[in-house]
């Protein structure tokens, strides 16, 4: 579809129909925005909505948009104090795309977003085939690996949510997925984190990084699972 003019429908060439339709790409890129997007619905001030999508990687973002086939608009915001619960927090660089469009906005209503989604997001109803792909877009917005330093150097995954309903709805359908022994759910700071230790998170990170060139990824994080299991032999 061509820009609208006036600069309320369409402000940017993208695949609008790129969330009507289930593929590798579709269900990372979702994830991705389950985690680190938001749906902003401007109608009233500027005739159009929004998806919203941001990270400290712009390489990610870049692709992300690629797949999208999304005319890029990066904004960079500089490193900057910021304040959470009467606690100041630095915060690095990170880089914005904003696509505004109408019909993608109400796609992802469709698949379970909203607007301001932090605390009250839950899982979406997705086909088996492509969580896995849901699955690491996710942990690519709001995940980390984390090496232990001890003697035994061993590694654990962590997800990170706002929604305590979504992490559980998460960790019920990694286990359905995985042949996981354990889990763990605590909650702090004002979000809830689903940690899969040693044994555990080797089996997530296996089953999340299959068919790797099939999606974008976030690079630094894959490389430090790699470099684990390069070590570990």
């Amino acid at each position: 579809m061509d820009r609208d003019p006036r600069g309320g429908h369409n402000r940017k060439k993208v695949n609008e129909d790129f969330f009507k339709i289930w593929s590798p790409k579709m269900a990372y890129v979702l994830g991705f925005i389950y985690a680190d997007g938001a749906v902003e619905d401007c109608r009233d001030s500027s005739r159009t909505c929004y998806l919203v999508l941001s990270n400290n990687d712009l390489d990610l973002l870049s692709d992300i948009s690629k797949a999208m086939s999304a005319e890029k608009s990066v904004q960079i915001k500089q490193p900057r104090l910021t304040k959470f619960k009467g606690k100041e927090y630095w915060c690095k660089t990170s880089y914005v795309v904003r696509i505004g469009n109408k019909k993608i906005y109400e796609d992802l209503i469709q698949l379970g977003l909203c607007p301001r989604k932090s605390l009250v997001i839950q899982l979406p109803e997705l086909p088996e085939q492509f969580f896995s792909y849901f699955l690491r877009g996710y942990f690519d917005g709001d995940g980390c690996i984390n090496i232990e330093k001890t003697k035994k150097n061993r590694m654990n995954i962590i997800f990170t949510s706002g929604s305590k309903i979504f992490i559980e709805q998460l960790a019920s359908k990694i286990q359905s997925a995985c042949p996981i022994l354990k889990s763990s759910i605590s909650n702090g700071n004002g979000a809830f984190q689903l940690r899969y230790n040693w044994k555990n998170a080797l089996i997530v990170a296996d089953y999340m990084y299959r068919d790797i060139k099939t999606t974008p990824y976030l690079k630094y994080k894959y490389n430090k699972y790699i470099d684990y299991m390069s070590v570990r032999g």
